[in-house]
């Protein structure tokens, strides 16, 4: 059984001061045991399969509180073992993997949550637990933000702002994957945004969620279909036009969206997208 934990250097007197000396003590137990400080809230949803959540808000300092996330694996089932070995890596922990990819895409410039440590317990390739740190993301989930815009009808829902939006985020979406990475989630919950809603600065999208993401050496425009299959859907939810979605994936392929492969992309994505609709349909019927 083996053990390891790190922590970025500019956070190691920040979680010190807040009585966390060591990461892997979050390993075991209620954070709220420890005696550290601030306020914990543990974060409860359906589909968490094993993981918990919480939200820190640590103590006052001259900027004001400061809020971190704690996401926690405790003894995960096969699939998810068989997941993470195959798909992901084989000699570390899926909390990990979240903290490697996302200093990855700040090194690529790619606007991701920022982590701030890790620790795990593995035997041999098998997860026993871990936890991954990460800094509050900036915005507000991007799905939410757009209806709160539809509800007050601002500015940024019509006209040149709409289309600035749209183009913007297809570009931001089209360089993650040109990192190589693909994010097997990828919902517009898990971009979020940070925009003026009257359209007077251009918005700022950064990622989330990045503990399924993967590099895929085989059949990676099956992930890339799905990613871009799953943004539709959730576009299509919040009332976004098949124009605009069709706007997006023409910013998306850039130069190289020739007719012939704009039609190939939509197809996929449109067949796709219909069958996690209908699969999220049904599991609202149950």
């Amino acid at each position: 059984m083996s053990r390891q934990e790190y922590v970025l250097p500019d956070w190691q007197r920040r979680l010190c001061a807040a009585g966390l000396t060591r990461l892997a003590d979050l390993l075991e137990g209620e954070p709220t045991q420890l005696a550290l400080g601030g306020k914990w809230q543990a974060l409860v949803k359906p589909g968490l399969n094993g993981r918990e959540r919480w939200r820190w808000e640590l103590p006052k300092e001259s900027g004001g509180p400061i809020v971190l996330y704690v996401k926690r694996y405790h003894a995960p089932d096969w699939e998810a073992q068989v997941d993470r070995i195959l798909r992901q890596t084989r000699c570390h922990s899926r909390a990990w993997w979240e903290f490697f990819q996302a200093q990855r895409l700040s090194n690529e410039q790619i606007p991701a949550v920022r982590a701030v440590g890790f620790a795990e317990e593995l035997s041999g390739p098998f997860e026993r637990r871990s936890v991954v740190v990460l800094e509050e993301a900036r915005g507000q989930p991007l799905d939410r933000l757009w209806q709160q815009a539809q509800r007050q009808a601002a500015p940024i829902t019509r006209g040149l702002a709409r289309r600035d939006l749209i183009i913007r985020l297809a570009r931001f979406v089209a360089a993650f994957h040109q990192t190589g990475l693909c994010h097997r989630d990828l919902y517009l919950c898990h971009i979020f945004a940070d925009m003026d809603l009257r359209g007077y600065r251009p918005p700022r999208f950064m990622l989330i969620d990045l503990a399924r993401t993967i590099r895929p050496r085989l059949r990676r425009m099956r992930y890339i279909i799905k990613d871009l299959a799953q943004l539709d859907s959730s576009a299509r939810q919040t009332g976004i036009t098949r124009t605009d979605r069709l706007k997006f994936l023409q910013a998306y392929l850039g130069p190289d969206g020739s007719s012939a492969r704009l039609r190939w992309y939509a197809a996929r994505i449109a067949r796709k997208s219909n069958w996690i609709l209908r699969r999220l349909a049904r599991q609202d019927r149950k």
